[in-house]
C-alpha cells in the first residue's frame, strides 16, 4: 500500500491530534515506518487492524538495516565495546542513544523499552560498524571543521540548524523542554544563556546554542561537535543523525 492509498483510507479530517498534525504527512510517515497507524484518534481499533493487514512497510531503510546487520555479524563486540562507549552483556552489546538503553545481539537484532524507529536502528548499527575508538577531544568544533565537513556544511545548516531555529521561534518553551529531557541545559561558559548538551550516542555529544531574535539580529542556532566526532561517524551520518533529532523534536511539539 503506497501513501496515497493509505491516505484514502484515513478520515482526512486534518484534526491535528497525531504527531504529524495532518493526514497526508501522517500517511507518508506510517508507510515509511516513522509513525504508528494507531496514533490516528479517529480510526477505530477494528479499522486499524484491517488497514494494517494490507500495509507493507518497505523502503530503502529496511534494506539498509538488513545490510548493516549482516556487516556487524563479523564484529567481536568485546573488542569494540570500550572504544564506542558501550558494554558487553553476554554475547551482546548494550549502549545508550538519546539517554535510552539499547541491546544489540550478535545477529544485529536491537531491543529497547518503548518505540523504536528504522532511523535509530540504522544509526546504532552504523555506529557499531564504524567501531571508532579513543577518548573525546574535549574541544567543540563546528560541523565544517570535521573531516569532510566543509563540503557538506551548507547541507548541515539547511537540514539541521535552520529547522531547529524555526522550532525555537515557533515555540521556544516546548523546544527547550524537549531538549532538557534529552540532555541537559548548560548554565555557564557559553556566549548565550540558551545552551544544551545531548549525547546522541555514547561518543557523539552535540552542543546546541540558540540566540533569540533581538532588535539588531535574527534568531540563530549553532550546533557544535566534539572534535573527535568524525572518528565515530562520517559527516553524512552526522547529518542523518541530527536531521532525525530535529524531526523527533518537531513530532513532539
Amino acid at each position: 500500500m503506497n501513501p496515497l492509498e493509505l491516505y484514502k483510507k484515513l478520515p482526512k479530517k486534518n484534526c491535528g491530534k497525531c504527531s504529524l498534525k495532518t493526514c497526508m504527512p501522517f500517511a507518508l510517515a506510517v508507510v515509511k515506518g516513522d509513525a504508528d497507524l494507531a496514533e490516528c484518534p479517529l480510526l477505530s481499533e477494528a479499522e486499524v487492524t484491517e488497514i494494517k493487514g494490507s500495509l507493507v512497510l518497505s523502503d530503502w531503510r529496511e534494506e539498509l538495516i538488513l545490510k548493516l546487520r549482516e556487516e556487524i555479524k563479523g564484529i567481536r563486540f568485546s573488542e569494540v565495546a570500550e572504544g564506542i562507549g558501550a558494554k558487553t552483556e553476554g554475547d551482546g552489546l548494550v549502549l545508550k542513544c538519546f539517554g535510552r538503553e539499547f541491546r544489540i545481539s550478535p545477529e544485529g537484532d536491537i531491543t529497547t523499552q518503548g518505540r523504536m524507529t528504522p532511523w535509530i536502528k540504522i544509526l546504532i548499527l552504523h555506529y557499531i560498524r564504524t567501531s571508532g575508538k579513543g577518548p573525546l577531544a574535549g574541544r567543540h568544533v563546528s560541523f565544517s571543521e570535521l573531516r569532510g565537513g566543509m563540503v557538506k556544511a551548507s547541507s548541515f545548516e539547511r537540514e539541521c540548524e535552520e529547522p531547529l531555529r524555526g522550532l525555537f521561534e515557533n515555540n521556544y518553551e516546548k523546544t527547550a523542554q524537549i531538549l532538557g529531557r534529552m540532555g541537559r541545559l548548560l548554565d555557564k561558559g557559553f556566549p548565550t544563556a540558551h545552551a544544551w548538551e545531548l549525547f546522541l550516542l555514547p561518543k557523539v555529544p552535540l552542543l546546541i546554542l540558540y540566540w533569540p531574535r533581538d532588535e539588531e539580529f535574527p534568531a540563530k542556532v549553532k550546533m557544535l561537535f566534539d572534535a573527535s566526532a568524525d572518528r565515530f561517524l562520517d559527516v553524512e551520518s552526522l547529518i542523518f543523525l541530527v536531521e532525525g533529532l530535529v524531526k523527533n523534536i518537531e513530532m513532539s511539539h
